[in-house]
């Protein structure tokens, strides 16, 4: 949905560089994104092409209003999302002739930034993996029903097949949630390898 001056876009990101890669793809269109709403619905305003660029940052809850008064001061715009005041990423948006993509350039900073990516995916990796075992055993539970009774009703049937095809779909999200994480931990670790000898 769009008019003249702002655009709602539904969009559904796991990858948070994909994520980054949409935003700047519409900075670069000329839409500065201005509020994110339950994590899938993004609102940008109009503005001139490739005039801003946005960038993440994590941190701690509690760094979380220090760091985004920081960034006002270094002349970004902390785009508030739902997730304020519980989650901990800071989506900052500035316009490209005042501010500096690096916005933080300390290694300690960037290394935190990036653990807690990590962990953020790691939990979810958990969650994925815990799911998806109770979905294995219930389709082993159901096939079990279905081959002891050879007259079963075609409803049921039916539920087994579609439950199934969702149990793989599920799986194939897993995978990709993993595949995530581990790229997540790589960057990690970069990063702490990289802290690591300049100290």
């Amino acid at each position: 949905m769009s008019n003249q001056e702002t655009m709602k876009s539904l969009k559904l990101f796991f990858s948070l560089d994909k994520e980054l890669k949409y935003i700047n793809e519409m900075n670069k269109a000329g839409w500065k994104l201005v509020y994110i709403k339950g994590g899938c619905v993004y609102h940008f305003e109009k503005t001139e092409p490739n005039e801003y660029f946005t960038i993440l940052h994590a941190a701690t809850k509690e760094k979380v209003m220090e760091i985004s008064a920081f960034a006002a001061q270094c002349g970004y715009q902390s785009v508030p999302h739902t997730m304020d005041g519980v989650g901990d990423f800071l989506y900052l948006t500035g316009k490209k002739a005042e501010v500096s993509p690096e916005f933080v350039c300390e290694a300690p900073e960037k290394t935190e930034s990036a653990k807690r990516i990590y962990h953020r995916f790691r939990t979810l990796s958990i969650i994925f993996i815990a799911l998806s075992v109770l979905l294995i055993l219930e389709n082993i539970l159901i096939t079990g029903m279905r081959m002891t009774d050879p007259e079963a009703s075609v409803a049921i049937t039916v539920f087994s097949v579609l439950f199934m095809l969702f149990t793989a779909v599920y799986l194939a999200m897993g995978v990709y949630v993993l595949v995530l994480t581990a790229k997540a931990r790589r960057n990690y670790k970069q990063l702490q390898k990289e802290s690591e000898i300049y100290e």
